[in-house]
């Protein structure tokens, strides 16, 4: 339960970042956060979380948002661990939205019915037209939607309606705030609070020297529509790919669409080509990847920091698509990153030469400043203590 020192509610769920987002939020500020976390009251077990001192496991029932609302006014701050749609409905209802910190996690927004005028797929993936299968799970989920939730267009209604609210709005840099509240998604009042789930010491977990030993490519990182895989296998394959091998992780995301893009990668690379199906030992993934001096991240948004990061401390060439917030930032601070539209084709004779180790020596340096620990905590502290935190 809380204590008198805690002055930052956070509505989490149990997701394998969490414990990430405690440990940053502690170096920011200890013994400070209270993380509340919504369990199914027939099992309250944590799955991904940690058992921490500072979480309270709550009934996810429908008295949930009664007793959120009721705990509010004794904090400072309230963390919303993503825009989600019961997140959204708790900050509409509060009197007190100018509490509120909501930390975007990406799906939330990105979709259609909020940028009706942005691609999100490329020509030859959003032509894929694979019949509709679901499993067992997913029809009694929605069917449990149906009879306990609201309709769905209402529910995509509140996230965009708390989005237009929410006056302090956390992502990892400013050219993504900076998209948001461009695109009128988010108020022009709203405050950028920089925070990322994945300072560089928990994205290299110990392998600090771990460094890129080969030639292959690396292609996306899930097996999801948005990786746009096939775009990618069009261009490299009128490049040529030599002898690399094309490795693509598949081993979560969509299943259907995961075999989909399996059986075309097979057919256009034959033996060439390698997807990693099944999720395999750290150690083991980490050696796959030390092969791969090229990376493609053919996300039209922001999607797989920590993949890139770590790709680029490795000492990868990294391409991403220029529709990607994350291209322009990483060139903002100077970080040596290709572009998908304007260095990725035939006529490039350097295309796949790996990076120069003077190169991958400065871009570590750069995702260091940026991105480490020390940062990520020091940048949290002073905007919530400069918007939100008394003392």
């Amino acid at each position: 339960m809380a204590n008198a020192n805690q002055k930052i509610i956070h509505i989490a769920s149990d997701e394998k970042f969490i414990d990430a987002a405690i440990y940053i939020f502690e170096k920011a500020f200890p013994g400070r956060n209270l993380f509340i976390i919504p369990k199914s009251s027939f099992n309250r077990k944590l799955i991904y979380v940690k058992e921490h001192e500072n979480i309270e496991i709550v009934p996810n029932n429908r008295f949930l948002l009664k007793y959120l609302l009721e705990r509010i006014p004794g904090y400072e701050c309230v963390v919303l661990h993503s825009l989600n749609e019961f997140n959204s409905t708790l900050f509409i209802s509060s009197s007190e939205q100018e509490k509120f910190v909501g930390i975007f996690w990406g799906a939330e927004l990105y979709t259609k019915e909020v940028f009706p005028d942005k691609e999100f797929l490329g020509k030859y993936t959003s032509s894929i037209n694979l019949p509709k299968k679901t499993t067992v799970s997913e029809r009694i989920r929605a069917k449990l939607i149906t009879l306990f939730r609201q309709d769905q267009a209402l529910v995509k209604g509140s996230i965009k309606q708390a989005a237009s609210k929410l006056m302090y709005f956390a992502v990892p840099y400013e050219e993504e705030f900076n998209f948001f509240q461009n695109s009128k998604i988010i108020p022009g009042y709203s405050k950028f609070i920089p925070f990322t789930y994945y300072p560089l010491e928990f994205i290299l977990k110990g392998n600090e020297g771990v460094h890129i030993n080969g030639n292959d490519i690396l292609i996306g990182n899930s097996a999801n529509y948005t990786n746009n895989h096939l775009e990618v296998f069009s261009e490299i394959h009128k490049i040529g790919i030599g002898n690399r091998k094309v490795i693509l992780p598949l081993s979560y995301g969509d299943t259907q669409y995961g075999d989909h893009i399996h059986s075309k990668g097979v057919s256009i690379f034959g033996s060439d080509f390698i997807p990693l199906m099944h999720f395999m030992p750290l150690e083991q993934y980490i050696l796959t990847l030390q092969r791969c001096g090229i990376v493609i991240m053919n996300h039209f948004r922001q999607q797989a920091i920590g993949n890139i990061v770590m790709m680029i401390w490795m000492g990868a060439k990294v391409y991403l698509n220029e529709s990607n917030s994350f291209y322009h930032y990483l060139k903002r601070i100077g970080v040596i990153v290709f572009s998908i539209d304007s260095d990725l084709h035939k006529g490039n004779e350097r295309v796949f030469t790996n990076l120069e180790e003077s190169d991958a020596m400065e871009n570590r340096r750069k995702i260091t400043v940026a991105f480490s620990e020390t940062t990520v905590v020091r940048n949290l502290c002073n905007s919530l203590h400069k918007y939100l935190l008394n003392g």
